[in-house]
């Protein structure tokens, strides 16, 4: 009971904390409204993470969509002049999911550097990942990648659309297989070849392994793309967390809309990723906007499956109180509650409900232990069982 309680709580912390963390750092609250108009989100709809939008039909006959994404809300209203904003936000956001089976209701918490640039702007977001994972736990990892460097390896290798997809596929699945009969088939020189098969390979500690990295560059882009991720990693060693910062090139963003870093939280607790983000330039550009920018989104709804333990008894005292007068029954259920008990007060037994001790309490006011009963059947009879 006790672990629980502390779980719960953890769980009911994590916002406030992320709160106070992001608005130390100069970021202000994002509130936008549920809906946003459709076109909005579709045609931007391979930035989303989701396979549709929930759309309805507004009474001035507009299509609507229940918002699915924060981040393109953020980017639609920012000004063409605007040098930096800084924001955080905890919304929730609306998708459909499993093959348009399941409308999915996500809460999730994140902030947006629109105007951040390289150096200390771009570490600041990343060490601010860091930072919220460590509000969750004290095990968790950031594995970063950098599509400048992805991007640079598919035009070295010449590939087409199809290749580029089955090449992106198998990095993001870590499948060594796959990627090494794709590299076999392709007209590239050995060397292209062998990189191709290593790239999958890569993941550790960032600045030991950037170094093992370098000599795999094949083009300017891809060295500029290590530089880059070598200038983050000396930023971000002065911070304790450093250590807990991974490079992996499976981490992998849609081309079209991420061009730089680009990164993924994982913890203990939680079976996958429970934050992502990355440098999203190109997405600026399909709304006209000079500038550069970099963000992320921590998804609350995967930790609250983390978080969550389902308690073995519903109510410490489930009180069957019959016809005993209302006076009575108030009496008793405040002086249980005053001495630290959960309390159901029911006239008779409901269904399902399972309690550690079963009272019931007749119009005298008399009290009466339920011998061996700790919860409520299917039937609604006494089950066994004793607190």
């Amino acid at each position: 009971m006790e672990r629980l309680k502390k779980l719960l709580h953890k769980a009911e912390q994590v916002p406030l904390k992320l709160r106070a963390l992001y608005e130390s750092y100069g970021y202000s609250r994002y509130r936008m409204g549920s809906f946003e108009p459709y076109d909005l989100y579709m045609e931007n709809k391979h930035f989303l993470k989701s396979e549709g939008i929930i759309t309805f039909t507004d009474a001035a006959g507009r299509l609507m969509a229940l918002k699915p994404d924060v981040t393109i809300s953020i980017v639609k209203n920012t000004g063409a002049d605007v040098d930096t904003q800084k924001f955080y936000y905890n919304e929730n956001v609306f998708r459909i999911e499993h093959r348009g089976e399941e409308y999915r209701e996500i809460r999730q918490m994140g902030l947006e550097y629109i105007g951040a640039g390289g150096g200390y702007a771009q570490a600041e977001v990343v060490g601010l990942a860091l930072a919220s994972l460590e509000v969750i736990s004290q095990e968790y990892t950031l594995d970063i990648s950098h599509m400048g460097f992805i991007a640079g390896l598919i035009r070295v290798l010449g590939l087409d659309d199809e290749s580029t997809k089955k090449v992106l596929e198998a990095l993001r699945n870590k499948n060594r297989t796959e990627l090494s009969a794709i590299a076999d088939s392709l007209p590239i020189g050995e060397s292209e070849r062998e990189t191709l098969k290593s790239v999958v390979k890569i993941r550790g500690p960032l600045g030991r392994t950037l170094r093992e990295t370098a000599c795999l560059c094949l083009d300017k882009e891809m060295s500029e793309a290590i530089e880059e991720l070598k200038e983050l990693e000396k930023i971000l060693s002065i911070s304790e967390s450093s250590g807990k910062a991974y490079l992996d090139f499976s981490v992998i963003n849609d081309l079209d809309y991420y061009n730089g870093i680009v990164f993924r939280g994982y913890v203990r607790e939680a079976p996958r990723a429970v934050l992502a983000g990355g440098r999203y330039d190109n997405l600026l550009r399909r709304f006209g906007k000079p500038q550069p920018a970099i963000g992320f989104a921590l998804y609350l709804s995967d930790l609250d499956r983390a978080f969550h333990e389902s308690p073995e008894y519903d109510t410490d005292v489930l009180l069957l109180y019959g016809n005993t007068p209302g006076p009575l029954v108030a009496g008793v259920v405040r002086s249980l509650i005053s001495q630290g008990f959960r309390v159901r007060a029911e006239k008779i037994a409901p269904r399902g409900v399972r309690a550690r001790q079963v009272l019931t309490i007749n119009p005298a006011g008399e009290m009466e232990a339920v011998p061996d009963a700790k919860y409520c059947t299917a039937e609604g009879q006494a089950g066994l069982g004793s607190i």
